[in-house]
């Protein structure tokens, strides 16, 4: 079966939209089983008989994944309050968006929805609770199938779940199939650590019956391994779930999983070789260098084409499926297309660090040769542009960065016959190897004990290794004809300092990725204060620096208040207590 762009539109749910009040998503196209009955008939027993039943179900999910409102939260929630983005002026109608963007959060916030998430969850939770009956009615559903079809729900399941728990914190935690009105919808909050807990749980009980690899069929199909729940996506979660555990050594083997099996996907594909990772530690990244004249093979592969040997998972939409087809509709939106003036553009602090020589992002060592301050932001648009939808193929000319900065238009060299101009395609990746790398730095670094003076062999084991992962990740980013070995081991010899370092390459790497802010929460968490969060995210801008100062002091306001709406439903949840009663104020007074 096809999945619509790559995952199938249909969604075989009529049978819970009738009854299911938490909600598993609209209908978004005609079935032939829908022609037999109305929506308003249509039982439990008429629909769970055969495997495709489930599987519509789950291609639903990725379908509502794609959904405008889906996506547009998953790209806010994780960056939009950080110190990358800025209000281009034009956001027209979406107040709510502008106000994010000058940390003024309100309860009658759109972005504070999180209904799509839990229509994914409730979606997830019917498959885990009805697919084992399909499986005794329909012989040819196997055991391995049905169990491997739990464990991809279970996954996306615990995505939607990490992604609230990042954003609120504390939110309603269910793995119970709402079918019914009886069914009690007014649920608590459940305890950031418990829900954390609960996801590790669970995604430890089905890893192993999760799918390895899918086989290349041709088509859309051969996305499968990075569009779909694959044992790597899950062993992914499984790393950073763990750090945000602070159980560090169960996040050093997960990573050590995903490195593990990403040598073995660049083996098979055999585009690359070992020769062409050897001046990253043997770290499977994809070159920057092209072998010709001009530099961006990894920007082309990751987020030009999409789907690259270091894709883990990413939202992907069918680039030469035309405008009949799903389209990324947020990122057009924010970050701008074809005839399109971006919503949201960088902030100063990023976008002219490199440019104007100033290196408080990139690094200084890196003497304008990180191609990522380039590639991440074309400066004569204003677009961020791995998420444009020109994000055809990327080449920086050689010459170096004088020749970089002297170029009006840096290095856009759109695919031919690209069909990235009408409709915005760009693939949003959520999970990807350098990612994992860096994650299993931090974890090194937080396995390093506090003490100052000369470091234990063992802490400088730790140390040694966070910063080979670390330097990895930005050799890959230099273009130059011979590699220099630009970062210097000896200027990060401390626990803190080679702590900064990992954050500090986690935000040159993943800029505009939608990992910033909740690194930065992340850290808050660990520290027990926001002072690390207040200091970058006071880079934004002039104006936006004292707000930051005064209202993000409490660590409550770094995460998100509940809908208005959800608080008037449900009496059992209690509101943010940084945002007041959340009628009319973003905070309360510190």
């Amino acid at each position: 079966m096809k999945y619509n762009t790559i995952y199938n539109k249909v969604r075989h749910l009529a049978m819970v939209a009738a009854v299911a009040p938490l909600g598993v998503g609209a209908l978004s196209s005609c079935s032939d089983f829908l022609e037999v009955d109305p929506q308003n008939v249509i039982t439990l027993e008429q629909f769970w008989n055969e495997e495709s039943d489930v599987k519509n179900i789950i291609a639903g999910c990725y379908s509502q994944m794609q959904s405008y409102g889906m996506l547009s939260r998953m790209m806010i929630w994780g960056e939009y309050r950080s110190e990358n983005v800025i209000n281009n002026g034009i956001i027209n109608d979406d107040i709510s968006l502008e106000r994010v963007l000058k940390e003024n959060i309100m309860a009658n916030n759109a972005y504070t929805d999180w209904t799509e998430f839990y229509k994914i969850i409730n979606d997830c939770n019917t498959v885990i609770e009805y697919a084992p009956g399909v499986a005794e009615k329909d012989p040819s559903y196997t055991q391995s199938d049905l169990k491997a079809d739990i464990a991809e729900v279970t996954a996306l399941r615990s995505l939607c779940y990490f992604y609230l728990i990042r954003t609120f914190r504390d939110v309603p935690y269910s793995d119970v199939a709402y079918l019914d009105d009886s069914q009690e919808l007014a649920l608590p909050a459940t305890p950031f650590d418990q829900v954390l807990d609960k996801l590790i749980a669970s995604l430890e009980a089905v890893k192993e019956d999760a799918i390895t690899s899918y086989p290349y069929t041709g088509g859309l199909s051969d996305m499968y391994n990075t569009s779909r729940v694959t044992r790597t996506f899950i062993d992914a979660m499984l790393c950073e779930l763990y750090l945000w555990k602070k159980d560090y050594p169960k996040c050093i083997e997960y990573a050590d999983r995903v490195i593990a099996r990403k040598r073995t996907d660049f083996e098979e594909d055999k585009t690359f070789t070992a020769n062409d990772f050897s001046n990253f530690h043997g770290y499977p990244l994809i070159p920057t260098a092209y072998r010709g004249n001009g530099y961006g093979q990894s920007f082309t592969y990751i987020f030009a084409n999409g789907n690259s040997p270091e894709s883990i998972f990413e939202l992907s939409f069918d680039k030469d499926g035309g405008d009949t087809q799903n389209s990324n509709g947020p990122a057009s939106n924010f970050y701008g297309g074809e005839g399109r003036t971006p919503w949201v553009v960088y902030t100063t602090y990023v976008g002219n660090d490199q440019r104007d020589g100033v290196y408080k992002v990139f690094d200084k060592n890196n003497a304008g040769y990180d191609a990522r301050a380039y590639e991440n932001m074309n400066q004569m648009l204003m677009c961020i542009n791995k998420l444009s939808c020109r994000n055809g193929s990327f080449m920086l000319p050689t010459g170096g960065p004088d020749a970089w900065k002297s170029m009006v238009y840096p290095g856009w060299y759109p695919t031919a016959g690209s069909k990235h101009d009408s409709r915005n395609k760009a693939n949003y990746v959520i999970y990807r190897l350098s990612d994992i790398m860096l994650l299993k730095a931090e974890a090194l670094t937080q396995m390093m004990s506090d003490e100052s003076g000369v470091l234990s062999p063992e802490d400088q084991s730790y140390l040694d290794q966070a910063f080979e992962l670390v330097d990895a990740v930005n050799r890959r980013s230099l273009t130059e004809r011979e590699p220099r070995h630009t970062l210097v081991a000896a200027d990060y010899t401390t626990k803190s300092a080679i702590t900064d370092l990992v954050y500090q390459e986690r935000h040159r790497e993943l800029m505009f990725e939608g990992k910033r802010f909740f690194d930065l929460v992340r850290r808050s968490q660990r520290d027990g204060n926001t002072d690390y969060l207040r200091s970058n995210v006071a880079n934004k801008s002039v104006d936006i620096r004292s707000i930051v100062e005064s209202k993000m002091q409490k660590m409550d306001a770094i995460y998100w208040p509940y809908n208005l709406e959800e608080l008037k439903a449900n009496p059992n949840l209690k509101q943010n207590s940084a945002f007041g009663s959340g009628e009319n104020s973003s905070y309360e007074a510190n």
